[in-house]
């Protein structure tokens, strides 16, 4: 696979650092295992296709099952924390959670976020193309922008 670089696996990199930052906030705040349990299989899915561009990267080997791992932890991580939310709605403050969401400047950077998932989302099903470089380097630019706001969101929110 042409084009996949070690530069290409580092700017991987930030928005899984990103997200996995944004995770332990939220995870402090929520104290729920499953939550937990549902955002480490997302961060590791976010690593195994770090991982796999690395190598890709360094030794031009497609060790095609770190690629392949992304939708299936990422989308099991994200039911477990979607499960966690549903099992804990009655031990979350709405009024604290809704007052540190509506505030200047975290509201902007939630919708900044809630636009740039929308973005991604739409590219991943009309021109991603995983075994393109330049496709890869669009939605990672794209996954930076977005997994960032979701941070400083969340970090602003307090």
């Amino acid at each position: 696979m042409e084009g996949f670089t070690v530069s290409l696996a580092l700017v991987d990199a930030i928005p899984v650092l990103f997200f996995g930052a944004s995770m332990i906030l939220v995870a402090e705040r929520f104290g729920s295992p499953l939550f937990i349990a549902g955002a480490s299989l997302s961060t590791a899915a976010g690593c195994f296709k770090v991982l796999w561009k690395m190598i890709l990267g360094v030794s031009r080997k497609d060790v095609k099952w770190l690629n392949k791992s992304f939708v299936p932890l990422q989308a099991g991580g994200f039911m477990l924390m979607a499960v966690s939310f549903v099992f804990g709605l009655k031990r979350i403050n709405w009024g604290n959670v809704l007052t540190s969401v509506m505030s200047i400047p975290s509201l902007l950077l939630f919708l900044i976020w809630i636009v740039l998932i929308a973005a991604m989302v739409w590219y991943r099903k009309n021109r991603f193309r995983s075994d393109d470089a330049g496709s890869n380097w669009t939605a990672q630019i794209i996954n930076c922008a977005a997994q960032a706001s979701l941070f400083f969101a969340i970090l602003l929110a307090g």
